[in-house]
């Protein structure tokens, strides 16, 4: 579900995916968007309102620095980069389309492997369990790639399956739709169109290249979960303790 801000884009709830047997993610627990850089005074009052207990930035230090989240009051703010020098991984200097989509398209692979965003995934597992069950707000830019990545390992955890991972990051393109849309109405050029036609959405081939590299060098997504970011039977068990809830059954006459 897409909440509307001031200032705060593609902010959206994981609450009330459900997986076959019923489970389902409790609202207003699991949230990510884009950046706090530009929340206006009434959003920050509402993030206020929904208890968050923890949001984690997940920008390298240039992005935080050019706009500094604002303070949410109650919540811990940390610095978990999976990237921590976006712009020396990421060039995106080219303006020919198919070039910024494999930029794109090779930065999952090291958002899967490299070992600066494996340590960045392993801690931000471990704050979410820390934080027991309390409201948890994570982003980056525009909370599309990073931020993806980290909804799709956890609705992993949660015992979701690939596709509906998936399905929840290629939500973002209902927000990359808006921002097209805001530019040609805005008169951009087709050129400029088609280069953020690139770099505004998320495409379905990038999150299955993320599963795949993790899948050809750790052989599964509960290997990768455990080996890579700790996350043993126990935690697991426990990430679903806060985080899920049963299917209530409705008894009629």
């Amino acid at each position: 579900m897409f909440y509307e801000f001031d200032g705060i884009e593609n902010f959206r709830d994981l609450g009330g995916l459900t997986r076959p047997d019923g489970a389902r993610v409790k609202q207003g627990v699991l949230l990510r968007s884009g950046h706090l850089g530009h929340a206006s005074a009434g959003d920050v009052e509402r993030l206020a309102d929904m208890g968050f207990a923890l949001v984690v930035d997940m920008r390298d230090r240039r992005e935080r620095e050019r706009r500094p989240d604002k303070a949410v009051p109650g919540a811990e703010n940390i610095w978990l980069p999976p990237v921590p020098d976006l712009e020396a991984v990421i060039p995106i200097k080219s303006t020919v389309p198919r070039e910024v989509r494999q930029v794109f398209h090779e930065f999952y692979r090291l958002l899967s492997l490299h070992p600066t965003a494996i340590e960045a995934y392993a801690a931000f597992f471990r704050k979410l369990l820390a934080s027991e069950g309390r409201p948890v707000l994570w982003h980056c830019s525009q909370g599309k790639d990073r931020t993806g990545a980290a909804a799709m390992l956890l609705l992993s955890a949660l015992g979701f399956d690939q596709q509906t991972a998936i399905g929840e990051y290629l939500l973002t393109n209902q927000f990359a739709q808006k921002q097209l849309e805001a530019m040609r109405l805005a008169r951009a050029s087709e050129e400029e169109l088609a280069l953020m036609g690139e770099v505004f959405p998320v495409f379905e081939v990038n999150a299955r290249y993320y599963f795949d590299c993790i899948l050809i060098e750790y052989g599964s997504v509960e290997s990768y979960l455990e080996m890579a970011l700790g996350l043993g039977p126990d935690e697991i068990a426990r990430l679903r303790e806060y985080y899920l809830q049963e299917e209530t059954s409705i008894c009629r006459d």
